[in-house]
């Protein structure tokens, strides 16, 4: 079985988004955990796994990675995801900081990986508003400039979770699908029958 059939049955994905935006406990919800105020900050990377429909109802095993978000790990980081297929970055919207640290984030993969499918998510929107630091504004604005689908989570809520990683699942699933078939095509055009000599 060539790598390519493996990558439409199981894929990896990464969250990566600055310490204490959420990150973990968007995993937990993600997998069905119950949510705590009390989630212990990731050192490292942690795995985490659930099946997802994509395509034509096809079942999908999804490994999703959690990274620690503290710059003094980001190199680690990397290192473990190295082989995702999608990334999902992660702000939260009563930290500007770790909103305009998107940027960087950017640049970080950039310089790793190869141009993997990406989704924004602001986390935390069930705080209320005058806790927010983050306009709606500015996070169209970004998006739009970034070309990115933006989804707006909460991990205490399980709000848009399942969404966003629905749609990144398929964004990395159509894409491994296209490279599949083209790869299919490429193969029958190398199959050329020698004419026989009279």
């Amino acid at each position: 079985m060539s790598e390519d059939d493996i990558e439409l049955t199981s894929i990896k994905l990464a969250i990566l988004g600055d310490g204490q935006v959420g990150k973990s406990s968007i995993c937990n919800t993600f997998v069905g955990l119950e949510f705590s105020e009390e989630t212990i900050s990731t050192i490292g990377s942690a795995k985490f796994e659930k099946k997802l429909k994509v395509g034509d109802d096809k079942e999908l095993k999804v490994a999703l990675m959690d990274t620690a978000g503290q710059e003094r790990f980001r190199s680690a980081a990397f290192k473990a995801i190295r082989l995702v297929k999608g990334i999902a970055l992660v702000f939260s919207v009563d930290n500007l900081e770790s909103f305009k640290n998107i940027e960087k984030w950017l640049e970080n993969i950039n310089d790793n990986m190869d141009a993997p499918p990406f989704v924004l998510l602001g986390n935390k929107t069930d705080l209320e508003k005058d806790k927010w630091q983050v306009t709606q504004e500015e996070i169209d604005k970004f998006r739009q400039e970034k070309k990115m689908t933006y989804y707006a989570t909460s991990a205490k809520t399980n709000t848009g979770i399942t969404e966003a990683f629905t749609y990144l699942a398929n964004l990395v699933y159509n894409k491994a699908e296209e490279k599949r078939k083209n790869n299919i095509v490429i193969g029958k055009k190398k199959i050329v029958k020698k004419k026989k000599c009279c």
